[in-house]
């Protein structure tokens, strides 16, 4: 009876089809989805020597290169624990891990670490540093703490510069700055802020039917990616 009783009350939040159900914000649907043969991919971001390839980060120090089909074209394993965000800048690879509270920067012909950075924080093991992006216009990084999300800007040596609540959001899983806005992925609100960078208001919202996402981009055609952890898929839809 109380499994029945837990159904009911639930039905509101989900499809029959095992897909969330969004009735407040406008919806996308995804036009393209593939399986990555990645393990528990966690974010995604464009190369900047090829806008056809892209960078996929995971567990274990997993960093994979895949093109615009997601067939996977290389994988290393790094000695990092928790590879959860990932942004490109000045041809080199940054890539956040949750864990270990660190920045490895690599360079993207070879993927070596040539620096290395702690960004402090306190909370636990696994609630640390979900996303990060860089601002060009401003010559900062952006990291996004998951709940209660917390914003954190760096400056370019990856030093701490500010932090902030930003209104209206409780939870993100990613990050990344596109077409001028910073667009930031919630996976427990299955939702797609996109967010001025100058004050982190909300311009605009979007729910998506993806289970666990995870890893937020846009390809050179202006498509958004989207990476699904739990389900190790990759979504692509239109912005409408």
């Amino acid at each position: 009876m109380k499994k029945y009783l837990l159904l009911l009350l639930l039905a509101p939040l989900c499809s029959f089809k095992g897909e969330p159900a969004f009735p407040k914000y406008k919806k996308l649907k995804p036009f393209w989805k593939h399986d990555l043969k990645i393990d528990e991919p966690s974010d995604i971001c464009m190369s900047s020597d090829d806008p056809n390839h892209f960078y996929v980060v995971g567990n274990r120090g997993n960093i994979a290169v895949i093109d615009s089909t997601g067939k996977v074209l290389s994988q290393t394993k790094q000695d990092g624990g928790d590879y959860e965000a990932c942004c490109v800048k000045d041809h080199q690879l940054y890539v956040m891990d949750e864990s270990m509270r660190r920045i490895y920067v690599m360079d993207e012909k070879d993927l070596k670490v040539r620096k290395t950075m702690q960004v402090p924080y306190s909370g636990g093991r696994n609630k640390g540093f979900e996303g990060i992006t860089y601002i060009p216009s401003q010559k900062k990084f952006i990291l996004v703490i998951e709940k209660p999300a917390i914003i954190v800007e760096l400056d370019e040596q990856l030093h701490v510069i500010n932090e902030m609540r930003p209104k209206g959001i409780w939870e993100l899983s990613a990050v990344t700055y596109h077409d001028n806005y910073l667009w930031l992925l919630s996976d427990e609100g299955h939702m797609v802020m996109k967010v001025n960078p100058d004050g982190y208001d909300i311009v605009d919202q979007w729910s998506i039917p993806v289970v666990n996402p995870e890893g937020i981009a846009f390809d050179a055609s202006g498509n958004l990616l989207i990476v699904s952890d739990d389900l190790g898929k990759l979504y692509k839809f239109k912005i409408q």
